[in-house]
């Protein structure tokens, strides 16, 4: 393919000559193998590549130069629309980091990482930097990948409404700036040949074409699993490469293809990445989606109760002990069951690891147990959560009537059972969305597209909304899975954070429900406690941190489950018998507090004028005072 963007070798080599080996700007001495061939007007502007348009730089002069160019992408975005500071400020520094490198060695080449909290714009951020590259002639294809079909749509939807045309086959045609695909279709295996099919073709692309790689949810790509193992076969010829995630890590703390660590953390400083969180982080202190108001605020109702049930440990098929636990969610069980140590010897005498990962495991399946025969419509702990969530729902939809709201269920059998129980406890109907209902993408698409008040109310589901499924009228989360992995809980908890433009952001607040489990903190290989080892609670406690941060800068400024216990996995089975697990709601967690339901009594009567949720009213007044919240009503 002729291409005009770079100068040819034997233009390069007039352009030294003429310079007589010395940077046309700092007069350093520069080698034939080692300097920039520049465009004095930039190509990005117009210029041309001819040698009257042509000098002779250093790299470091070149680097500047290139540094002080902003990039416009204007002409790629829909009318009327305008980027966010924070995407404009990424799409300098993708630019600038990819640039640098388009030249060098494949296996030299460093991936941008992109993290944007879910629901923030990276989709329409990572696109237009592909677009940007290819208009400017840096690369010929773009190549974008996505855990799953729908996001695959969704990604094919989103590339054209800024001009761009993906193909959904793993070709290049003509008439198409490049491909979407699927890592699962990427790890297609030939069940004659056992051949990765389809990463050897988009191997053969890359080496055919300049490539941009797009990873979306990159997350996915375990180093040492089969997709991470396809992915990098597949790309290895890439010559720029953008890895994106609203969260950017594993449960399994398997590391990801092509991304940096420092200390087993995922590093996201510059020059090659850039960081958008909910709040201010160590690697964003100008921008954050809360102040940007490209999300909700939210008020996390935590919710405690006892839980009353049988462990049974069967081997073979026959019950060989059964064990009678009784516990609040909240209790600390490592403390409840300390192991015991000999005080002579320090050997330990009485080992209860297996014994408190089994009761914690099986304490958060007890309490949310529902469609079997002791508890086909949820235990009391399922009824009072679901009955409270939609009362809550009901009263968003006072001011925002298409209001929508989402349960996250454990399994496929236990959505279709929490269904009907929200049938049964409030007569609402739910839109259920697993794999086997056979008609997910057409139901999550008509869900999402319908905002009047007589569509239903509810979708239920197990995982194919937790993840970059846009849905931005959904204001009321309920989690009603064992599911621990932060990563998993903070994909969930943004398909409720994202903002209708239409509607005044202050009144927009999304509400999440979720049981307040217990202390269970693992320090990891360095001591520190990682974001993989703390529970939901904790998560919570942590985003909330991160909004306290960007407030006090405000204010300054101006799935994955735990393995089976014990022994071989084909002979032993433990199960829970559930008896009964009760539940209320006991505090709310809101702007790094944890406040007692009882401190929230006597702001009833200014919620139901004002529309604001109590937490809110009472950190307004404690910072502001009531004059000022008279003043801003």
């Amino acid at each position: 393919m002729t291409d005009n963007r770079f100068f040819t070798q034997s233009q390069r080599q007039e352009l030294f000559l003429r310079a007589k080996g010395k940077c046309q700007n700092c007069s350093c001495e520069i080698s034939l193998d080692d300097f920039h061939a520049d465009h004095i007007t930039p190509y990005s502007l117009g210029g041309k590549t001819e040698l009257s348009n042509g000098q002779a730089l250093c790299r470091s002069c070149n680097l500047k130069k290139s540094a002080s160019l902003k990039i416009d992408v204007s002409n790629w975005l829909p009318p009327g629309f305008e980027l966010r500071k924070w995407q404009e400020e990424f799409l300098q520094r993708c630019y600038m980091s990819m640039v640098q490198q388009i030249n060098k060695p494949k296996e030299d080449i460093n991936a941008f990482i992109l993290h944007a909290f879910p629901g923030s714009g990276k989709t329409l951020a990572s696109l237009l930097i592909g677009a940007y590259l290819k208009e400017q002639g840096f690369i010929e294809r773009i190549i974008v990948t996505v855990p799953s079909d729908f996001l695959r749509d969704q990604m094919e939807d989103d590339a054209r409404t800024i001009g761009l045309h993906l193909n959904k086959k793993n070709s290049c045609a003509e008439g198409f700036d490049g491909i979407v695909t699927t890592y699962a279709k990427i790890g297609y295996r030939n069940n004659d040949s056992g051949n990765m099919v389809n990463a050897e073709i988009l191997r053969d692309v890359c080496k055919r074409y300049k490539t941009l790689i797009i990873a979306d949810e990159c997350h996915h790509l375990g180093e040492r699993k089969r997709w991470g193992e396809c992915f990098s076969l597949a790309f290895g010829n890439t010559v720029a490469r953008l890895m994106t995630s609203g969260t950017p890590f594993r449960s399994d703390r398997q590391k990801l293809p092509w991304v940096r660590y420092y200390r087993n953390q995922i590093e996201l400083s510059p020059p090659h990445a850039y960081s958008y969180g909910y709040g201010i982080t160590k690697w964003n202190t100008r921008y954050c989606a809360l102040g940007d108001q490209v999300v909700r605020d939210v008020v996390i109702k935590q919710w405690n109760g006892v839980v009353d049930f049988t462990i049974k440990e069967k081997r073979d098929g026959q019950l060989v002990s059964a064990q009678k636990v009784k516990h609040k969610l909240t209790d600390n069980i490592d403390q409840i069951y300390e192991c015991q140590f000999d005080p002579v010897t320090g050997e330990r005498i009485v080992d209860n690891r297996r014994l408190r990962k089994i009761i914690k495991r099986l304490r958060r399946k007890a309490c949310i147990e529902c469609g079997t025969e002791r508890h086909p419509h949820g235990t009391e702990y399922v009824r009072n959560i679901l009955i409270a969530a939609n009362d809550q729902l009901d009263e968003c939809r006072r001011s925002h009537e298409w209001a929508g709201g989402l349960i996250i269920c454990d399994s496929i059998p236990h959505a279709d059972a929490v269904a009907k129980a929200l049938k049964k406890w409030t007569n609402e109907d739910a839109v259920v969305v697993h794999s086997e209902t056979g008609d997910d993408k057409r139901a999550i698409k008509n869900f999402k597209t319908n905002r009047t008040k007589n569509r239903p109310k509810w979708i239920c589901a197990v995982g194919k909304i937790s993840e970059g499924v846009d849905i931005k009228f959904l204001r009321v989360g309920v989690y009603l899975t064992t599911i621990q992995a932060s990563l998993r809980w903070t994909q969930i908890l943004g398909r409720i954070l994202r903002t209708e433009s239409d509607l005044s952001h202050d009144m927009q607040t999304a509400y999440f429900y979720q049981y307040e489990d217990g202390i269970d903190l693992v320090p990891d290989e360095n001591g520190d406690l990682s974001p993989e080892s703390v529970n939901i609670k904790l998560f919570a406690e942590s985003l909330m941190d991160e909004k306290a941060q960007f407030e006090s800068v405000v204010e300054h400024d101006g799935g994955n489950r735990p393995p089976s216990e014990g022994g071989d996995r084909d002979s032993i089975a433990i199960s829970a018998e559930t008896h009964s697990a009760s539940g209320k709601e006991t505090h709310h967690i809101y702007d790094g507090q944890r406040i007692e339901i009882k401190e929230l009594e006597k702001f009833k009567i200014l919620t139901a004028k004002t529309g604001w949720p109590p937490a809110k009213l009472k950190s307004f007044i404690e910072k502001c005072g009531e004059d000022e919240l008279r003043r801003v009503l």
